[in-house]
């Protein structure tokens, strides 16, 4: 197994370890930007309002619309920004929120670029200062991860995260703390990386020779499924797909043998709890499973392996869950001899 010392010379890991300040940087120089926008939500009385992603930025999406939901009680729709001018109602007065990293998204502008602008508000997310997205958008938030090197997103992720819980808890005053907490967050965060890492590093020799692998989280903790099974696709080349926790006993389980690890995102009690039928009939096909979980919740009885993972506040569980995910695929690119910064089919933007 190769060690810490020569992982870090990749740009995957040491952005890894830059998001928990990138995180601090973006809450520090955005969050008036962040309140203008938590603002303009309800007052704005649009019909509906609709987040827009590609890829990671996709996820952050669905992240986005967790938290409107959930602390500022905003119902929004997260689209595929590919799939945008198909799904779009035209509705007389609506808002998107479009999320980029690059801000430069072939998909993304072309949707910007195609909608009659007369009816919609734009908000842009993107880490790109003097980006297309910014110049379309009515107003933006440009995150403060910096340059990313590595292809493969990680802290762009983590401050897109970030910017949707800065949003969704500017909405009602009673949340505010929730947005105010994402400081101590951060700083958490750079205590307990390392351990985490370690842990990752270990794992990733056991699922290295894996053809498949499945990964299944539920509530906040489902987008980061998702972005998990992308990691492992980009970062380590292995067919890797996600589910909504239940909903991985609706057909897919039938591909689960002893030979495909299984992992299981377990941020709370309630994920535990809805977990159990799913954990009973894995058992019976034997496959590796793997819990990346709050310490809280013991897993001792189904995981072959674990990440545990001293979550302060349930809320923040995607901003710590995710970090546990993006270490395991550099690991496991690292152990299949790869390299996790230049996936050879991808590129940094898709135009």
């Amino acid at each position: 197994m190769l060690s810490l010392i020569v992982s870090k010379e990749h740009f995957m890991y040491k952005e890894i370890y830059e998001g928990p300040d990138a995180v601090l940087k973006t809450l520090s120089e955005e969050k008036d930007n962040a309140e203008k926008i938590a603002r303009e939500i309800p007052e704005g009385k649009f019909k509906a309002i609709h987040i827009i992603g590609s890829g990671t930025s996709f996820h952050a999406s669905l992240v986005l619309q967790y938290y409107l939901n959930a602390l500022g009680k905003v119902e929004s729709t997260a689209i595929p920004a590919s799939e945008y001018l198909l799904w779009n109602p035209e509705l007389d007065k609506y808002a998107i929120i479009a999320y980029s990293q690059s801000g430069e998204s072939g998909d993304i502008i072309e949707a910007l670029e195609k909608i009659d602008r007369s009816k919609a508000r734009i908000y842009g997310i993107t880490n790109t200062p003097g980006s297309t997205l910014t110049k379309i958008s009515d107003f933006s938030i440009v995150t403060r991860a910096g340059e990313e090197k590595a292809v493969t997103a990680t802290k762009t992720f983590d401050v897109q995260i970030a910017a949707a819980i800065m949003i969704s808890a500017s909405i009602k005053e009673e949340n505010k703390h929730i947005r105010e907490g994402l400081a101590e967050v951060a700083e958490d965060l750079k205590k307990i990386l390392p351990e985490i890492d370690k842990e990752a590093e270990k794992i990733s020799s056991e699922i290295k020779g894996a053809e498949d692998l499945y990964v299944l989280g539920t509530g906040k903790c489902y987008p980061i499924a998702l972005e998990a099974g992308l990691k492992f696709k980009e970062a380590a080349c292995i067919h890797a797909e996600a589910f909504a926790l239940r909903e991985f006993l609706h057909g897919p389980v039938q591909l689960v043998d002893e030979s495909t690890p299984v992992i299981i995102i377990l941020h709370n009690k309630t994920a535990r709890e809805r977990a159990e039928k799913v954990i009973k009939k894995l058992k019976q096909y034997k496959p590796p499973i793997i819990a990346i979980h709050s310490e809280e919740i013991k897993v001792d009885d189904f995981a072959s392996e674990a990440i545990s993972i001293p979550i302060k506040d349930d809320i923040y569980a995607t901003l710590y869950t995710v970090k546990a995910i993006q270490l395991l695929s550099y690991h496991t690119s690292i152990a299949r001899g790869l390299n996790p910064d230049s996936p050879t089919k991808l590129t940094k933007v898709v135009k």
